[in-house]
C-alpha cells in the first residue's frame, strides 16, 4: 500500500508542474499579444510592424508623417476610361492601386482624386473627391458627368491631413496621372467663322493675294473633326491688333443678322526666327501661334492658347507650308477640347 501511495504523490506532483507550465505559457502568450497590439497602436510607422498596409492607413496628423507617407507609398493607375463627349458619362471608372515600398498593399488609405470641372478662357479648373482603398490597395473613381470639354488629367495622391497648400503641392508632385478627355458637344453644323493671319519673316502681315494658308488649314482640320459648319473669314486687321471687340464687330457686319454662326475662331502664326539650314541640308523653321475663340452673341472670349511648332524639310518652300499645317492641327485639337454648348 505504501508503494502505491508513493506513485500517486509523484503523479500529482507531475500534474502540478505541467499545470503551472501551461499557465505560465498562456500568460506569456497574452503578454506578447498585448505588447504587439500596443506597439502597433503607438508606433504605426515602426519598421518592426509586419504589415505595411497598417502603417499607411494609420491617421496622419503632421507634415513630417505625411511627407514620410509620400516616400513610402506608390499609386498606380490600373485602367482609365476612353474619351467621352461633354455631357455624356464616362463608360467605366478609373481604377487605381496603392502599394507600399515593399510591394504590399496599402489598405484603407485615403486618396484624393483631382479632376477637371470648370474652365476659363485659358485654364481648366479642378475639383477633388475622396477615395479609400480596399484590403488589396485598390480603389475606383467614378468620374462625375463632364460639364466641360477638356483634354486634361485626373490626379491621384494620398489625401493630405489638411488643406495646407504646401502639402497639396508635395502630394501633387508625386501623383499618378490618367487622361481625362471630353470632346466638344458642338453639332456638325455649328457655325464657326475662322480667321487666322499668317506673317512674313520680317513680322508683317502676309496678305498676299488674299490667301490665308493657316486659316484654310484650320478649317479643313475642323471639317475632318466633324465640325462642318466652319467657314473662312477675313478679319486680318482686327486679328493683327489682337482686339476681340473689333473681331466681333467685323463678324457681326459680315453676318448681317445671320444667326447660323455662333463662334469666331481667330489666330496669328508668326516666325519665331529665321529659317535655318542644318549640316544635313534640312531647312528648319519654328512658328509661334496664338489662338482665340469668342461667342459672337455675347463677345465673351471662350478660348485663348499659345502653341509652338518646329518643322524641317529638304525644301525651303515646303517647310513653311508643313509648319502651317502642323500649327493648324494643334489649333484644331485645342478647339475640339475646349468649345462646347
Amino acid at each position: 500500500m505504501k508503494k502505491v501511495f508513493a506513485v500517486s504523490r509523484a503523479a500529482l506532483a507531475l500534474v502540478f508542474v505541467l499545470g503551472a507550465f501551461a499557465f505560465a505559457s498562456c500568460e506569456s502568450t497574452k503578454q506578447e499579444a498585448a505588447y504587439e497590439k500596443e506597439t502597433t497602436e503607438r508606433s504605426p510607422a515602426s519598421e518592426s510592424s509586419p504589415k505595411k498596409e497598417i502603417q499607411s492607413s494609420a491617421p496622419i496628423s503632421s507634415k513630417s508623417q505625411f511627407k514620410k507617407l509620400l516616400q513610402e507609398v506608390k499609386i498606380s493607375v490600373i485602367s482609365s476610361p476612353k474619351e467621352t463627349v461633354k455631357g455624356k458619362p464616362f463608360a467605366s471608372p478609373y481604377k487605381i492601386q496603392a502599394l507600399n515600398s515593399n510591394g504590399s498593399p496599402c489598405a484603407a488609405l485615403k486618396i484624393t482624386a483631382e479632376y477637371p470641372s470648370t474652365r476659363s478662357a485659358a485654364a481648366v479648373g479642378f475639383e477633388r473627391a475622396s477615395l479609400v482603398t480596399d484590403q488589396n490597395g485598390f480603389a475606383e473613381f467614378e468620374a462625375p458627368l463632364p460639364q466641360i470639354a477638356a483634354n486634361a488629367n485626373v490626379l491621384f495622391y494620398p489625401e493630405p491631413p489638411s488643406s495646407d497648400p504646401d502639402l497639396i503641392r508635395l502630394a501633387s508632385a508625386v501623383a499618378a496621372e490618367a487622361p481625362w478627355k471630353a470632346r466638344t458637344n458642338l453639332g456638325a453644323r455649328a457655325g464657326i467663322l475662322v480667321s487666322v493671319v499668317d506673317y512674313r519673316q520680317n513680322g508683317t502681315v502676309n496678305i498676299g493675294n488674299g490667301s490665308q494658308p493657316s486659316a484654310q488649314a484650320l478649317t479643313s482640320n475642323l471639317w475632318r473633326s466633324n465640325l462642318m459648319g466652319a467657314q473662312n473669314a477675313d478679319f486680318h486687321n482686327s486679328v493683327d491688333a489682337d482686339d476681340p471687340a473689333r473681331i466681333r464687330s467685323d463678324a457681326l457686319k459680315q453676318l448681317n443678322g445671320n444667326s447660323l454662326f455662333k463662334y469666331v475662331v481667330y489666330g496669328r502664326v508668326k516666325y519665331a526666327g529665321e529659317i535655318t539650314q542644318d549640316a544635313d541640308g534640312f531647312y528648319n523653321v519654328t512658328f509661334n501661334g496664338t489662338l482665340g475663340a469668342l461667342d459672337i452673341a455675347t463677345g465673351e472670349v471662350l478660348v485663348t492658347a499659345k502653341k509652338t511648332v518646329t518643322v524641317k524639310d529638304k525644301s525651303e518652300w515646303k517647310v513653311v507650308g508643313e509648319a502651317q499645317q502642323a500649327m493648324a492641327k494643334l489649333f484644331c485639337e485645342e478647339l475640339i477640347y475646349s468649345l462646347y454648348n
